[in-house]
This record gives structure tokens, sequence and C-alpha cells, in this order.
């Protein structure tokens, strides 16, 4: 290949399209016919997707400039990529189609270089690609692209050859071919996870060099390792431990600095892979022991089941959260009783544990029964009140929340709204609690 120096070189050498190209430009770009009784003018004999019939008169316009459109076709040789872009004019000279053609867009791809052209000019080219379309397109709004079998010949003849790839998109082109001689080397020594993630865009390539690659060949040859694989280990290593193989399935490198101090890393490494567990899942287990207030030995810290250990340290620690959480709906039960009443035909009700919470969302439909709501009220940050008939006390009905003197919601089955006369009596109800506390009257009504 001829040294080029200018844009206007490597436009100008270019790779030439086979013939077959230009004439699937011009069949996507209609055609013309003219007709009346006496004559008629076909505009072109070629194949075209489309004919415009037209009246011939004399008034016919039978010159004219008609559009303007793009095709786009990747060529390549043993040493040579190309992306190339047409512009093609179709016109009209007393009734017969001609067309101008005119390379707009050159990415050329060459000795470790990627060379991008475009047109400025009839005549002249600059070393940037051009704008195709309205001013609103940008060049990243693809033209048809034509099918001339670009993929196999990539994969074959190319500087791509090399690569085991089972296909490759245009956008692919030009990371592929930047990176080529890395994921080469990662395919060779058989590193297939390594060389997936450089293919997929997972990795940062400033850190993957070939000096990296190779230095770490030991490491990846012949195995399924990650880049993540690889931070574990020198997570690892940075503490002064081995890294066991396989590892990085159930921790990552920022959990190397998690691991307890209680447990040796490279203990930790082996439990884990035998237990099958991630890290986080022993974390859970570790931190409800601390919270259990249970002294930490080598028993503990490490159980034969780890599940089965995990389930029951949890359960007990809800169990002791619930209990809790039970003496404060029971507090607050008693110290706002001056919030249950009965108003008319309707009873007003304070939840006395959090499994009536439960209760009522699951009966309504709605989400009061959620953790958010149980922990807020047992907190003191909201109150819930059930709203029953008044015979039929123990069915759902309606549900209140009230806050800072003010009713915030109140909902039914499927978080239906209240109709007038019951939302007249909760408006009678929120009157009587907002004076009792301002007057601190909190006797229970009955």
């Amino acid at each position: 290949m001829r040294k080029m120096k200018t844009a206007n070189d490597y436009a100008k050498n270019c790779l030439k399209p086979p013939k077959a190209f230009f004439e699937w430009c011009y069949y996507n770009m209609p055609t013309y016919k003219w007709a009346n009784k006496q004559q008629t003018i076909v505009a072109s004999e070629r194949k075209h997707f489309l004919t415009y019939e037209k009246r011939l008169t004399k008034n016919a316009r039978l010159t004219f400039f008609d559009r303007r459109d793009h095709y786009r076709i990747i060529l390549s040789t043993s040493k040579r990529i190309e992306i190339q872009t047409y512009e093609v004019r179709s016109l009209f000279e007393k009734g017969k189609q001609y067309f101008q053609v005119k390379l707009v867009n050159l990415e050329h791809f060459s000795d470790d270089n990627h060379i991008k052209v475009g047109a400025v000019s009839d005549f002249a080219y600059d070393f940037r690609l051009i704008q195709i379309g309205s001013m609103f397109a940008t060049y990243h709004e693809r033209p048809p692209l034509y099918n001339n079998q670009w993929v196999d010949r990539l994969l074959s003849v190319s500087e791509l050859r090399y690569l085991s790839l089972d296909d490759i998109s245009e956008s692919e082109i030009a990371f592929i071919y930047k990176y080529r001689q890395r994921i080469e080397y990662a395919q060779r020594i058989n590193a297939l996870e390594l060389a997936k993630q450089i293919l997929e865009r997972k990795l940062d390539m400033r850190s993957i060099t070939m000096k990296w690659l190779k230095r770490n060949k030991v490491f990846f040859r012949n195995s399924n390792r990650s880049y993540q694989a690889y931070q574990v280990k020198q997570a690892l290593e940075s503490l002064g431990t081995k890294y066991i193989s396989g590892v990085e399935a159930f921790m990552g490198a920022d959990d190397v600095k998690k691991i307890p101090k209680e447990v040796k890393p490279i203990t930790l490494q082996n439990y884990l892979i035998k237990q099958k567990r991630k890290i986080g899942y022993y974390r859970d287990y570790f931190n409800a022991l601390r919270d259990l207030n249970i002294p930490l030995n080598s028993m503990n810290c490490l159980p034969r089941d780890l599940e089965k250990a995990h389930d029951k340290a949890v359960e007990t620690l809800n169990a002791m959260e619930r209990e809790v959480v039970r003496k404060e709906f029971e507090k607050r039960a008693v110290e706002e009783a001056f919030l249950e009443m009965t108003i008319n035909d309707v009873k007003f009700i304070l939840p006395k544990e959090a499994n009536e919470l439960i209760e009522e969302g699951k009966k309504l439909e709605h989400c009061v029964g959620t953790n958010s709501y149980i922990d807020e009220h047992a907190d003191g940050d909201t109150t819930i009140v059930f709203v029953r008939k008044a015979s039929e006390p123990d069915k759902p009905y309606y549900t209140l929340e009230y806050q800072d003197s003010e009713l915030v919601q109140i909902s039914g089955s499927n978080n239906k709204s209240p109709d007038e006369h019951l939302l007249e009596t909760v408006n009678q109800w929120l009157h009587i609690v907002n004076e009792r506390a301002k007057t601190k009257e909190k006797k229970h009504v009955a």
C-alpha cells in the first residue's frame, strides 16, 4: 500500500467497491415514467424498487434534481479495513435519470491506525467524519449497509483473521481492531473469560496492556478466571495471604477489606467455597451473632452448616426485635388510649401488636402491613388506627394514618376511599382527639 499523507490521499486511494454495490444504491432510489396517449418516457431501464408514474404534458418537468441518499459498504484486504459511505444523487435530464456518486466518509484501519476522513467540499477531504442528514443528525445515524458478506471476509482475510470470533457488528470494528493483539493473546493462552470480558468492553483497557497480560499469563492461562479474580487475588495478597482459586465467585476485591478479623482470610476462602455461599451471606450471620451478644469462638465463627446456623441466628434476632416491637405497640396502646372511641356506628381501635397490622394489610389488600409502617408506628413516627363497624369490631373495614394532629390518609379494601358518611365520622374523631391531645384529657371513651 502506497504511503498516504493527506486526507485526499486516503480518499483517492481507498478500496474500490464492486459494481454490484452501486447498482444496489441505484436500485434503492426511485425512478419515473411519464406517459400520455402518444408517448411514453421511461427515465431508467435499471431495476428500481419504486417507479413513480406521471402524466406527460407540455409543461411536465423532465429536467430536475430529485434526491440525495447515502449508502455504506465495508471492504477489507489482508492489510486494510475500510467503512465507506457514499452520497448518491439522483438527477433527471430531459426525462432520463442519471446519478452522481461521491465518497463522503471513510473509516480506514491499517498499520494499527484508525483514520477518519470526510468530504468538506466537492474536491477536498479533511481528517474528520462529516455530518450526514439534517442539521439535527449526526454521522452516528448510519445509512443502509450493503450486504457483501463483509463479516466472513473480515474474519477470514483481514487483520482480524487471527481472532476467534463467532460474529462481529459494524459498531465493534473500531474497538476490536484497536485491541486485536490483546484479544488474540488472551485467546491464544486460553484465557477465555478474560478475552470475553475484553470483547464485551467490560474492562478498562488502560489497565489491560500487553505487558500486563504477559506478566499475568500464568494466572490466566488455561482458565476461566475473570479480571475480577485477578483483583481478588491482588487484594488478598496485599493482606499477606494466599489466593484460593475459585473464591472470586463468592467475594469481590472490596469484600477482602471486610473480612472479620476473628477469621483468617485463607480459612474463610476455603470455608466459603465449601459452603458455596457468598461473603455477604456469611457477614449477615456474623453480624447477627454480634447483635445477639454471643461470644465468638472457633465453633460458631465457622459453623459446619452455615445455612442452618444463619437461619437460626437471624430467627433469634428477629424474635428479639419482634419482642421489642410488641412492647412498643403495647406501650403506645396504653399511652394513647384516648384515640380509641365509638362515634355513631364506627369504632376506632389502636393495634396492640404488629401482627394485627400485617393481618389488616392482608385482608384489605393495602400496604399497612409492611415493615415500614410497623416500624414507624412502633417508634411513634406515625399512628395507625383501625376503623371498624361497631357491629363488627373484629372485621377490618378501613385503616387510617394519623400524624402531627392531621389525618394523613384513610383507605379501605384495595385503597378504596371512604364515602361521605364515614369521612364525616372520621373528621369528628379527628376533632375530638386533637382537642383531647391539647387538654391532655386522655380518658378512654367507650
